[in-house]
């Protein structure tokens, strides 16, 4: 472009010089020829106008010339020479006078035409030969150019590619060495390859790294496993596909495709968990029944994932694990049937200790039906029985009855044993009702039993021989912790509103415990009663977890104790 700029200027430059010299020739020949010319024409020597005008036209760059006769005849003499344009580039009008003494007289007009074609073609030629000149040494600098390139950058990149096609990250390869001797100091070349080794040395170290990670992550003990965001598994370890007989393609094939080895009962509620979980891109879990393909046994699995954003928050795939939990739910299972046989053993050995005063009680209302029996039997006896009197004894010896059977009814299910039967209850009539089988007792030892029971509570679910069972158990260790105590005697089973859950505290006066034992009471087999066995309050605080509860204590050394639990309302916003 810039030898272009330069070739138009200078074609300009040399066309504006010969127009220039044209313009100048014109100027020579007004005067060199007016004079000649002058004299010719009013000698009206026509020969010698000719061989004038035919030499004005020899001169450069002049195609036609003419001279014409300025008169009023009819026929004035014309002298031409060379070939006439319609539009001449250039065209001068000289005019002619004759002079004579003082006065001048126009005797003709001089017509000189002038043509540019010989500027064109010397420009033409200029031009050409600029173009060649420049384009040879154009070529000249550019073969110069490119073979130095070639020769010091070009055949070393292209030995670099060669020898970068052949780089395997798996293997041990050479470092990258240039095939030139050394430059000194190193050039741009030399950064280029030290730049790559070190990229090398880098990507085979990340390399390797991520082989451990891969290695690792097929051999963990769960399967791992990753989702991309439309729910398409595009990794699973190998534990997961030797587990259920799959191949990695097949998993890949469909989000779905892994569920195949689930139970056909759990697949639903897989279905829902998985796709609610990446529609909504956020972090799910499930536990479902999958089958091994090995004997053909379903296996419990917990499914676990969570999400793994960009620094912009873009969802960029779910990391997951399947951990088999088959082995954790039997022992779950094994371990709720143990704690259900001890709370059973326990509530055996806590209702021996009631006896007597159970069968007081219960020794209450069959006396009371004894007696209206008797009453009924002296009147029958009277010649004119009194039937209003015998309505209502026999009326207070079904009360008695079913007051007995109640109470045994009451002791009996302390004894059953069966799974947890969760129903609507009022803790508040737990409460009472505990307390009223427990007072005969308390009574024997002067110890008095109050009850502060908020009114309007909600109900809670639970199962109520097991809440029965806490209950007794804990105003039965006040009424143990007591017996011996000198002074005031005395329990207060309280129950209030808090938040969405209800506590219960039950306190005595009893010589206590110190507060660093609070948690530790409720260890298995740790008792501050001589003949306890130290499962009481253990098997008591496994019920009210079970039920959604918390239990806790609070003692302090010589000044009593109060057990609090807290169990959710059954209806949630109560």
């Amino acid at each position: 472009m810039i030898t272009l700029l330069l070739t138009l200027a200078q074609l300009y430059l040399d066309y504006r010089s010969d127009v220039q010299a044209i313009d100048q020739k014109m100027s020579e020949i007004d005067s060199s020829y007016r004079q000649s010319l002058s004299e010719g024409l009013w000698e009206m020597d026509g020969r010698q106008l000719q061989l004038q005008v035919e030499g004005i036209l020899r001169l450069p760059n002049i195609r036609y010339v003419e001279l014409r006769e300025t008169t009023d005849q009819a026929a004035p003499l014309v002298v031409t020479a060379g070939s006439h344009q319609p539009n001449p580039p250039e065209r001068h009008e000289l005019k002619i006078y004759y002079s004579k003494g003082d006065a001048r007289q126009l005797i003709g007009i001089l017509a000189v035409e002038a043509t540019y074609d010989e500027i064109y073609r010397q420009l033409l030629n200029t031009a050409a030969t600029i173009m060649v000149a420049q384009a040879i040494k154009t070529f000249m600098v550019s073969f110069f150019i490119l073979f130095t390139v070639h020769r010091l950058v070009t055949r070393h990149i292209t030995a670099i590619g060669t020898s970068l096609r052949g780089y395997d990250l798996r293997g041990s390869q050479e470092p990258l060495r240039l095939q030139r001797r050394p430059s000194r100091p190193s050039d741009e070349l030399d950064f280029l390859v030290e730049a790559f080794n070190q990229m090398w040395r880098g990507l085979q170290q990340a390399y390797d790294d991520l082989q451990l990670q891969v290695g690792l992550l097929q051999r963990l003990p769960v399967s791992a496993w990753t989702l991309k965001p439309d729910g398409t598994p595009d990794f699973v370890n190998q534990v997961w596909l030797e587990f259920a007989g799959q191949t990695l393609d097949f998993t890949r094939s469909h989000p779905e495709a892994w569920m195949t080895a689930i139970h056909p009962d759990d697949r639903a509620m897989a279905v829902k968990s998985f796709w609610e979980g990446v529609h909504s891109g956020q972090d799910f879990a499930m536990e479902t029944r999958s089958l091994r393909a090995r004997d053909g046994v379903y296996r419990w699995h917990l499914q676990q994932a969570v999400v793994l954003r960009d620094s912009e928050g873009k969802l960029l795939r779910f990391v997951g694990t399947t951990t088999d939990i088959d082995d954790l739910k039997r022992a779950e299972e094994a371990l709720r049937q143990a704690q259900g046989d001890l709370a059973r053993i326990n509530r055996v050995t806590t209702m021996g200790e009631l006896a007597a005063s159970l069968a007081h009680e219960v020794t209450q209302p069959i006396t009371g039906a004894l007696t209206n029996a008797t009453v009924c039997l002296r009147g029958l006896d009277r010649d004119q029985p009194d039937y209003d009197q015998l309505r209502k004894a026999v009326n207070r010896m079904v009360r008695d009855a079913q007051r007995a059977a109640d109470i045994l009814k009451r002791i009996r299910s302390q004894f059953e044993r069966g799974s947890l039967d969760r129903e609507v209850l009022d803790l508040n009539e737990i409460n009472r009702g505990t307390v009223a089988l427990l007072r005969d007792q308390a009574a024997r030892y002067k110890i008095s039993v109050r009850t502060e029971l908020a009114t309007d509570l909600p109900q809670i679910a639970g199962d109520r021989v097991q809440l029965q069972q806490v209950a007794m158990n804990l105003i039965v260790n006040s009424i143990e912790a007591m017996k011996n105590v000198d002074g005031v005697r005395e329990i207060v089973v309280k129950s209030q509103r808090v938040d969405n859950h209800i506590l219960v505290a039950v306190s005595d006066t009893g010589p206590g415990f110190p507060q660093d034992l609070a948690e530790q009471i409720f260890d298995p087999f740790f008792t501050t009663k001589p003949d306890g066995t130290g499962m009481g309050l253990r098997v008591a605080r496994s019920i009210i977890e079970s039920h959604g509860g918390r239990m806790w204590a609070i003692g302090s050394h010589g000044h009593g104790a109060t057990f609090y639990l807290s169990l959710p309302f059954a209806i949630s916003g109560q």
